[in-house]
């Protein structure tokens, strides 16, 4: 029986994609969401399109499949009605990056072989730049409809090794893994394909990882064996591990976070102080910057890491964002004594963001939190509010912001505060450009806050 035709909505999006057209993107989809096509499919039509046609050269960075990845699971906290906004949002981006002529399309190969074997031939091939033999060979890693866990330890391990582009190897891949799983892992070999080729380009810069296997040398740490401390951070080892990420050199930094692993604190535990210090640097901002929002990106992935597996490795992007943030420390972070309580409630939080009084809306969000409000409320609110702005503006910075965040937020409710406090902020400074919400606010009217 031959496959049922696609629907033409779909076949439009495709066009629109490959095409560059961000206005033929955004109808394209428009008529999905009318079609009542599921957000998850219209996603998925968009996200195969986009892997087979973007260029992924060094100049031409796939923001667009950061922004798509990020989307999917904003939409996990929106209603169904509102549900499609954040994926027709990235599609325009993912319209916008840099496309291969039609010729250059790359097409669906997989290399067969024991599991063993493709992942030393897929290490290989990224340390020599050999990126179109990694794609399918990690394509031979997976398996159609389901998770293969290994192959995205052996992705990790080598993208957290290379810290090129401030870490932005390890976000492609930890992104590009999240698309995947959200989309089912159908076609997932295609899906990763532009993470796998960004990640292959030979190591270019391991001096950071180089920094941390010399100061697990020095220390005799066991990395297996840290991987089962159980300690909390807090008090005194709180304040030292962040005294370690605002340490002036990258060797005291990993010396002062080995040392605490050699004390029994826990990975997570570490983890949650890094989200921490990232997030209130983001707070401490007076204008728009998207360096720490990057520290707090990458520190929020690698905690995500952390839980992939139990792996030795999964602790190298938590080490890594440990120093990506000691070298962002000339970025201050929001002192306790500076953060208070605003009025809680959610009118004061939306009008403040839109007002742009960054400030007001960080402790708006920070009262909020404090009084036990209604949280989905809350996520709902900051989700909708990173859709505003067109994404070619931000490079999609909003919506992976407010993934991280709010994926903070539910995942680790310690962490709720600070990391929402810092979405509220960051889309409060966020530049205004609203070309794409004139059409969508006529088609998902925001719910009134209260």
């Amino acid at each position: 029986m031959a496959a049922p035709a696609a629907p033409a909505w779909s076949s439009a999006l495709a066009d629109a994609i490959r095409a560059g057209d961000r206005d033929a993107t955004l109808a394209a989809g428009l008529r999905a969401v009318e079609a009542r096509a599921p957000h998850l499919e219209v996603a998925r039509a968009g996200a195969l399109a986009y892997a087979s046609s973007v260029d992924v050269s060094p100049e031409y960075p796939p923001h667009g499949f950061l922004a798509l990845s990020a989307a999917v699971r904003l939409a996990r906290h929106l209603p169904p009605n509102l549900a499609p906004l954040p994926v027709l949002q990235a599609l325009t981006l993912a319209a916008a990056d840099g496309k291969l002529p039609a010729s250059e399309h790359r097409r669906r190969t997989a290399v067969a072989g024991e599991i063993s074997h493709l992942t030393r031939s897929f290490e290989y091939a990224v340390r020599t730049g050999a990126f179109g033999d990694a794609v399918s060979i990690f394509s031979g890693l997976l398996r159609e409809g389901r998770e293969r866990v290994m192959a995205g330890d052996v992705l990790f391990r080598v993208a957290a090794e290379d810290m090129v582009m401030a870490g932005h190897k390890l976000i492609y891949a930890v992104k590009g893994w999240q698309l995947a799983s959200a989309l089912g892992w159908r076609a997932g070999d295609v899906v990763m394909g532009p993470a796998v080729a960004r990640v292959a380009t030979r190591i270019q810069d391991p001096t950071a990882f180089r920094t941390l296997m010399a100061a697990w040398g020095r220390e005799k740490v066991d990395l297996a064996a840290v991987g089962g401390n159980a300690g909390p951070a807090e008090g005194a080892e709180r304040a030292a591990i962040r005294e370690a990420l605002r340490a002036t050199t990258p060797d005291a930094c990993a010396a002062g976070v080995v040392l605490a692993l050699k004390r029994g604190v826990a990975l997570d535990a570490i983890a949650g102080v890094a989200v921490e210090e990232a997030a209130d640097r983001v707070a401490g901002l007076g204008s728009h910057d998207l360096v720490p929002v990057h520290g707090l990106i990458f520190a929020d992935l690698a905690r995500w890491v952390l839980a992939f597996s139990r792996t030795e490795s999964r602790a190298y992007p938590l080490l890594q964002a440990c120093l990506l943030l000691q070298s962002q420390s000339a970025f201050p972070a929001l002192r306790p004594e500076a953060r208070s309580s605003g009025h809680g409630d959610l009118r004061t939080i939306a009008g403040a963001m839109e007002a742009g009084r960054a400030r007001e809306a960080g402790e708006a969000v920070h009262g909020y939190v404090a009084l036990g409000a209604d949280r989905p409320r809350l996520l709902e609110l900051l989700a909708v509010q990173a859709c505003r702005d067109d994404p070619s503006v931000t490079m999609g910075h909003n919506l992976i912001l407010a993934d991280a965040a709010i994926q903070e937020a539910t995942a680790h409710p310690a962490s709720a505060s600070p990391a929402l406090v810092a979405l509220a902020h960051a889309l409060a400074l966020s530049p205004r450009a609203r070309g794409n919400w004139a059409v969508l606010e006529r088609r998902f009217p925001p719910a009134t806050a209260s």
